[in-house]
């Protein structure tokens, strides 16, 4: 893995030249889809009666499911894919696949691997060590940041629940903004904490003014921010993530940002990070890299 870190220029032009379609239709649309959003949400997860799954699980003499699984929602990508089984000429855009193969240096690598006498043993907790420096070198020349530490996990979706797990307590409140990701939800959701869904503005982006009224609660633990946003694909500056962080560490809040699709960005945008003493950021190989079914994520929090 060290080596497709290293190979990371090279591949972000690959990425560049694969995808040079713009989404100023998506921005067109802005209105519409926030209109969508908002009744999709509505405005709250679902909760489902305690007594209707009491009356479930007694009514077939089988042992109960957890509150906290009954109570997170399907992935809407299988609700998708159902809905377009059967179905001619249709383009889904229900789920974030990129269509190329790993760097071929990557799949050098990788055969090359299985014999290492390293593969069939208990690595380090935290990733392999010179895969950690080669990430710690991309996040200083890519992303500017630079007091940092760094985690390899199993995916994005991985790096986002540590983070949950390290985080939150019972009683403690998430933020998301809608739309939103919906396994960060789910996350949220399996580990059983409240979650407030906040609004996003007309531009697509976090609105900072509707989300200080819901830090001053006092019940916040951590704020999600998507960017570039899973679903709508809104990237958001650098200067509002600088101000989010600010925001947060105001009310001794963490934020937490995604930065899966980093270098799915266009229209002459550029994707900023931000880092901070109250600011983790989730990374993944699986888009830029054709990785999905690898597994690779990190996690760089402040040291």
């Amino acid at each position: 893995m060290s080596v497709v870190t290293r190979a990371l220029p090279l591949y972000r032009r690959s990425v560049t030249d694969l995808l040079p379609h713009s989404h100023a239709a998506l921005v067109r649309s802005s209105s519409r889809l926030r209109r969508q959003s908002r009744a999709l949400v509505s405005s709250q997860p679902r909760r489902r009666d305690v007594a209707t799954r009491a009356t479930v699980n007694v009514e077939s003499n089988m042992p109960p499911l957890s509150t906290r699984i009954q109570e997170t929602d399907a992935p809407c990508i299988v609700q998708m894919q159902k809905m377009l089984a059967g179905k001619e000429d249709v383009i889904s855009l229900a789920q974030g696949i990129v269509h190329w193969q790993p760097p071929e240096v990557a799949l050098e690598a990788a055969a090359k691997s299985i014999t290492d006498p390293r593969v069939s043993k208990y690595g380090t907790d935290d990733g392999l060590p010179e895969l950690r420096e080669a990430i710690k070198e991309k996040l200083a020349r890519e992303n500017e940041l630079t007091d940092v530490e760094v985690i390899v996990t199993s995916g994005a979706n991985q790096a986002f629940m540590n983070v949950v797990l390290t985080l939150m307590d019972n009683g403690g409140r998430a933020v998301l903004f809608a739309p939103y990701y919906f396994n960060h939800l789910m996350a949220l959701q399996m580990t059983g904490h409240d979650i407030t869904i906040a609004d996003c503005d007309e531009h697509m982006m976090p609105d900072l003014e509707k989300l200080r009224p819901i830090l001053a609660k006092g019940d916040v633990r951590m704020v999600v921010i998507c960017t570039p946003c899973n679903p709508t694909g809104v990237v958001t500056p650098k200067s509002k993530l600088v101000e989010a962080a600010a925001l947060c560490k105001e009310y001794g809040v963490w934020l937490v940002v995604d930065n899966t699709y980093e270098y799915f960005v266009y229209d002459g945008k550029e994707h900023g990070t931000v880092g901070g003493d109250n600011v983790l950021n989730v990374f993944s190989f699986s888009k830029a890299y054709g990785m999905m079914g690898w597994r690779g994520g990190f996690i760089a929090f402040p040291t």
